[in-house]
C-alpha cells in the first residue's frame, strides 16, 4: 500500500474510532464466569426477543468503543485490550440481515484491510453463534445507540480462548460506507499467489528468465528489490525478467499476498568486475592418496568439521564492508553447474563446499587431477559482487 493510501486509511479509522474510543466511563465491570469448555458468559443479560434483535441490531453496523480482556477469574483487566496491541485492531460488525454477518478488520498476517462474511444464528441467552458452531459474542444489552457484549477475541499462545467485555456503538449509514471503502478485501476468497517457479533461488545459464502466474488476488506487479538489477515485462500472466547484473531478488504483490524468489546466472558476461574486497583462507587444498585434505604446505584439514573463513583485505573497512556484506555464494564448477551455499558468519565448511562425490572421483584419478570452482559472493540483496577461485588437487 502506498504511503498516501495508508494515511487516508488511518485518518478514516481515527475519525471513526476517535468519536467513541474514550467515551466508555462505565468502570464498574461485572464479574464473568467460564464454563467447563472455557466459554465465557455474562452474569446477567437483558433478554432480547428475535423481533427486538432484528429491529435493534440486524441491518446495522457496529463500531468499537472499548474492550477489556476478561481474566480467568472472571474479572476485567482495567486497560483497553487494543491499547498496546501490535499487528491487530478491533473488529467492526455489520449484521446484514438475520443470518449474514460481515466482520471488518485488519488482517496483519496477510496483511490486508478486509472483511469476512459468515452465517450466524441468534440463539437463547442473546448468543450470536456462527454456522461453525462457535459463539462469536453474547449480547449483554442493546438499544438503538449502544451494544454491550462478551466478545470472543481469539486464542492465546497456550490454546486458551480469549474473551473481552466490549462496548460497541451503532453507526450511521455513512460511517458504515466509509468502513466498507477502507476494508474492501474479501478475505473469504484469499488465493495463494502462485507461480510456475518451483525453486528458490533459480539458477539460470543466460540472462533471461520467464515464468507464469498461476493464481493471484486480482492485479499483480513484480519488482526487483535492488534497483537496476534487471528489466521486467509482463503480458497478462506471463512475466519476463532480463538480468542486467548477476543476482536479482524479485518481489511480486497482488492485493493480498506477496511472493519472493531470487535469480542467479552462470553467464560469464554478468560476472562482476573491479570489486576485490575479500579473501578466503585458502584458494587451493590437496587431497592425498589416503583420503586426507591438506593445505599446500602440508597442514591437515578436517573434511567433516573444517571450514574456510572469509576475511576482508586490510584496505577495506567501514561503509564499504556494510555495502558488500556477503551472506551466501554460488559455487560454479567448470561445467557451469552452480550450487547456492549459505555462509555461516563468513565461513563455508569443506563438507558443504566439496561434495563427497568429488572426493570419491578424485581419489580414483591420477596425480595432479583437480576440480575448480568460482566462488561468487552474494550480498543479502542477491548482488553477486566478487568472484574468488578455489581448487582441490589430487596428489599421490
Amino acid at each position: 500500500m502506498r504511503t498516501n493510501d495508508l494515511l487516508h486509511v488511518l485518518t478514516a479509522l481515527c475519525l471513526l474510532w476517535g468519536i467513541t474510543a474514550c467515551s466508555d466511563d462505565d468502570m464498574n465491570f461485572p464479574t464473568f464466569r467460564f464454563d467447563d469448555n472455557g466459554m465465557c458468559h455474562a452474569p446477567s443479560v437483558t433478554p432480547l426477543s428475535t423481533e427486538a434483535f432484528e429491529q435493534t441490531v440486524a441491518g446495522y453496523g457496529w463500531t468499537y468503543v472499548s474492550t477489556y480482556e476478561i481474566k480467568e477469574n472472571g474479572e476485567c483487566i482495567r486497560q483497553d485490550y487494543y491499547e498496546d496491541l501490535i499487528g491487530g485492531g478491533p473488529t467492526t460488525y455489520y449484521f446484514e440481515n438475520r443470518s449474514s454477518l460481515k466482520q471488518y478488520f485488519y488482517a496483519g498476517f496477510i496483511p490486508a484491510w478486509g472483511f469476512i462474511t459468515t452465517g450466524y444464528t441468534f440463539e437463547d441467552g442473546n448468543r450470536i453463534v456462527t454456522n461453525g458452531g462457535n459463539m462469536l459474542m453474547q449480547i449483554i444489552s442493546a438499544d438503538s445507540k449502544t451494544m454491550k457484549m462478551v466478545e470472543y477475541l481469539g486464542v492465546s499462545a497456550g490454546g486458551k480462548k480469549i474473551y473481552g467485555y466490549s462496548t460497541y456503538r451503532r453507526m450511521s449509514s455513512d460511517e458504515l460506507k466509509k468502513v466498507q471503502e477502507v476494508f474492501n478485501a474479501d478475505l473469504n476468497n484469499v488465493k495463494d499467489f502462485a507461480t510456475t517457479v518451483e525453486e528458490d533461488p533459480v539458477i539460470i545459464s543466460g540472462k533471461e528468465f520467464e515464468f507464469d502466474v498461476l493464481s493471484s488476488n486480482g492485479p499483480f506487479q513484480f519488482k526487483a528489490l535492488r534497483e537496476g538489477s534487471c528489466e521486467i515485462t509482463a503480458n497478462d500472466n506471463h512475466v519476463k525478467v532480463k538480468l542486467l547484473s548477476n543476482g536479482v531478488s524479485l518481489e511480486g504483490k497482488d492485493q493480498l499476498k506477496i511472493c519472493r524468489f531470487n535469480i542467479f546466472s552462470t553467464d560469464e558476461e554478468l560476472e562482476p568486475k573491479g570489486t576485490d574486497i575479500y579473501d578466503f583462507t585458502y584458494t587451493e587444498v590437496t587431497l592425498t592418496k589416503d583420503g586426507k585434505l591438506k593445505t599446500p604446505d602440508g597442514h591437515e584439514l578436517s573434511y567433516d568439521y573444517g571450514s574456510m573463513e572469509l576475511n576482508a583485505r586490510d584496505e577495506y573497512y567501514g561503509s564499504i564492508l556494510s555495502q558488500y556484506a556477503p551472506v551466501a555464494l554460488l559455487a560454479v564448477d567448470e561445467q557451469k553447474q552452480a550450487r547456492y551455499l549459505r555462509l555461516n558468519s563468513g565461513r563455508i565448511s569443506f563438507k558443504e563446499l566439496i561434495p563427497q562425490s568429488v572426493i570419491d572421483k578424485l581419489a580414483t584419478g591420477k596425480d595432479g587431477d583437480s576440480v575448480s570452482w568460482k566462488l561468487e559472493l552474494s550480498t543479502p540483496s542477491c548482488h553477486i559482487f566478487q568472484i574468488l577461485p578455489f581448487k582441490i588437487v589430487y596428489k599421490e
